[in-house]
């Protein structure tokens, strides 16, 4: 991504606060078990370089390591609660009605990497993701700290293209909202990772195009060492787009504003 104007260089660590905890949900279409040979099978077989070992178990639960990371699999015989359902379909750009309402039981992922950046811990997280839904009758995941809902099939294959190009799959961690009063795309889950969200103005309407330009500049920003000065100027796809800050939101998160110079 090419960027006119003054930068200046700062830390990746402060984009990917440590200690932290990420969570996700995966919908399942039944209640049969779920079974961890599979998920080993499935994770050594589409990730042989990265390591992966059980460290314990509960009754419906179990304890892994990968990479740098502490995580859980829990299964739970109910649906998703409502309220974590309701509002993640509502605001999640182009989601088909009902798409959830026959899942009966889900998968709760929770991981924590001690010591080691957020960004980590969602990349470990999501090979995780990646390697239980093909050996479950899953139907989506919902990534909690975005929150951002995506299609079982559209998470795996979206994984394993982004690790495979050594990119990571930031659309599977953050939301793009569209709000058609202010004719504004923005994300929102940029806050898990410590850095602001990203503001797209002037926009006719959620064009795909726009959209993955959204994700593309979400993920410079949190891959890229430098830090955009206000009132530096980027690339778009239709022509050069200044930044600005926006003001903080009710929860205190920051905004950098993506307008069109002409």
């Amino acid at each position: 991504m090419n960027v006119a104007g003054q930068v200046e260089t700062e830390s990746k660590s402060t984009l990917q606060s440590k200690g932290k905890k990420l969570r996700a949900v995966i919908y399942l279409a039944s209640n049969r078990p779920l079974h961890l040979p599979d998920f080993l099978a499935e994770f050594r077989s589409s990730w042989p370089h990265h390591k992966l070992e059980k460290t314990g178990q509960e009754p419906h639960k179990a304890f892994f390591r990968a990479g740098h990371s502490d995580f859980s699999i829990e299964l739970h015989h109910t649906p998703v609660p409502r309220g974590i359902t309701e509002p993640v379909e509502k605001s999640t750009l182009h989601w088909p009605a009902a798409a959830l309402s026959s899942h009966t039981a889900h998968i709760e992922v929770a991981g924590s990497a001690p010591g080691h950046g957020v960004l980590t811990l969602a990349c470990d997280l999501t090979r995780a993701i990646a390697s239980l839904l093909p050996v479950t009758d899953s139907l989506a995941v919902c990534w909690l700290s975005g929150p951002a809902l995506n299609r079982a099939k559209t998470f795996t294959a979206t994984a394993r293209e982004m690790f495979s190009a050594g990119l990571c799959p930031v659309a599977l961690w953050v939301a793009a909202h569209w709000d058609a009063r202010s004719h504004a795309l923005f994300t929102h889950g940029m806050e898990q990772f410590n850095a602001p969200e990203v503001l797209l103005t002037r926009q006719p309407d959620a064009a795909p195009l726009m959209v993955d330009y959204l994700f593309q500049f979400a993920l410079w920003l949190l891959t890229s060492q430098r830090v955009i000065a206000e009132g530096a100027m980027v690339s778009g796809p239709h022509g050069l787009l200044r930044i600005g800050k926006g003001k903080p939101d009710e929860t205190g998160s920051e905004s950098l504003v993506l307008e069109p110079c002409s």
